[in-house]
């Protein structure tokens, strides 16, 4: 994500500087407003993974039953 927003930030400062120079920005900004739908999409994808994660581990871990001091899992514990 950080990646993707460093060069977003790139074509940002690119489209602008087409824009007050007068020179053609429409593929910068066309090529921006793909690298801003690709941070919206990896957002979503990251509050997904986040909100997964978060469900499993506050789940209630399963109860293990627990042996007694005399309790003999194999012939040889006995």
């Amino acid at each position: 994500m950080g990646f993707v927003g460093f060069f977003g930030v790139v074509f940002l400062v690119v489209t602008i500087a087409c824009e007050l120079s007068g020179r053609p920005a429409l593929g910068w900004a066309l090529t921006l407003l793909a690298l801003v739908l690709v941070v919206v999409v990896l957002d979503r994808w990251r509050v997904l993974v986040l909100r997964r994660s978060a469900d499993t581990t506050s789940a209630p871990s399963p109860v293990v039953a627990s042996r007694g001091p005399g309790d003999a899992t194999r012939a040889s514990d006995g």
